[in-house]
């Protein structure tokens, strides 16, 4: 049994909180969890740029996890979302139970 964590993230809490919604009902996430302020520094378009975001971290299941990523790259606001996900490796077996659950469709 395998569970992800796919991190993303927003321009504002307000699409985080959207994005979640929209993941939980559709089945593709257990829960998401929303860190509401982030700093952030790259380069965009040959600028550097230092951006205040807001990150979320997205529970899910082995199954779901690739229409989770195409779901949140399609419904985002970015041109290109940073979304990545991560296979977790040890975690107690109740919470995966749980996520799997929650993500059956």
């Amino acid at each position: 049994m395998k569970i992800y964590f796919i991190y993303v993230t927003f321009g504002n809490v307000k699409d985080a909180k959207k994005m979640g919604s929209l993941l939980i009902n559709k089945k593709l996430a257990a829960c998401t969890n929303i860190l509401p302020s982030i700093y952030s520094t790259y380069i965009w378009k040959n600028k550097i740029q230092m951006d205040k975001e807001c990150s979320m971290i997205v529970k899910t299941s082995k199954s779901k996890v690739r229409k989770a990523i195409q779901f949140i790259v399609k419904h985002h606001s970015y041109d290109c979302p940073a979304v990545s996900a991560f296979p977790i490796e040890l975690s107690h077996k109740n919470f995966q139970k749980w996520i799997i659950e929650q993500t059956k469709s």
